[in-house]
């Protein structure tokens, strides 16, 4: 992990490291940062939060649940019948793609969706991009996007993602529960990676799933076929198969025990010590 940071530091010199626990993060200036240093930060594991770039391997009161950073390799996405399924039905819809701005229809949107979820979440968008710098989202340094999906000229459902040289990073889905059995937040997730393939990106990054876990494995409805997950252990990106993260996971447990460690500490420093996992 240090040789990774070290890496990490030397590609994005005008960046400031901050780490508590087993999080870590980096600010950003907007003047310095450039759309190159998504991408090197994304392949290393790291994502959006506010207007920093952070990673994390476990979450959890306990931090006890270990996730996984996962992405897609654009062209080789092949769609499964269901995500098909989806975009049949969303072809009733119009969808445009622009720079963000937040506005109020923005803020009225996500604020019906944030009433209809059991998820504790930002009270605002400008929270949920922003968080507690909001007051200066003027100096993100980040290059962002909405999707917009309206019917009749309604808006029912935006999708937002930043953009790295190479690569996108999909921040955040939301829409009108009443339009819940189209599956907009999927709908929306495929058209990012229909921008993402127009606009010649080789990956899609939606974020991390977790072992043992199904809460996050919506960010693998687009198929098995091209998505990889990260392992900062090794570290490398790794074709994603059923239970792949479960074996990963137990067996980095493990090791901690063994060593006599709690469970949510960051098991980076065991690197070395870790087996290769056998194909079954």
């Amino acid at each position: 992990m240090e040789i990774i940071l070290e890496k990490i530091k030397q590609s994005t010199k005008h960046c400031q490291f901050h780490s508590v626990q087993n999080e870590q993060k980096i600010g950003m200036n907007q003047e310095s940062f450039q759309l190159r240093h998504i991408d090197i930060l994304l392949a290393h594991g790291w994502f959006r939060m506010g207007k920093h770039m952070f990673t994390v391997n476990h979450i959890g009161w306990h931090r006890e649940i270990r996730v996984f950073w996962t992405r897609y390799q654009i062209d080789e996405i092949v769609l499964p019948a269901s995500a098909k399924a989806i975009l049949k039905k969303s072809a009733a819809f119009e969808f445009e793609c622009k720079r963000l701005k937040i506005n109020p229809e923005l803020e009225e949107l996500y604020s019906s969706y944030r009433k209809s979820v059991e998820i504790d979440t930002a009270d605002t968008l400008i929270e949920v991009l922003f968080r507690h710098e909001a007051d200066d989202i003027e100096t993100s340094p980040f290059q962002s996007y909405v999707i917009e999906m309206r019917k009749d000229g309604k808006l029912v459902g935006a999708g937002i993602f930043d953009e790295g040289r190479n690569s996108i990073m999909g921040i955040v889905n939301f829409f009108d529960p009443e339009y819940r059995k189209y599956s907009p937040g999927k709908a929306l997730m495929l058209q990012k990676i229909k921008w993402a393939s127009e606009n010649r990106k080789a990956h899609y990054y939606p974020g991390y799933i977790a072992a043992a876990d199904s809460r996050f494995d919506y960010k693998l409805f687009c198929g098995k076929i091209g998505a990889e997950i990260f392992d900062p252990i090794i570290p490398v990106w790794t074709a994603y198969k059923d239970g792949i993260v479960d074996r990963i996971s137990n067996v980095q447990k493990e090791i901690i025990r063994q060593l006599h460690e709690p469970l949510w500490l960051d098991p980076a420093h065991t690197a070395k010590l870790i087996p290769p996992i056998e194909e079954e």
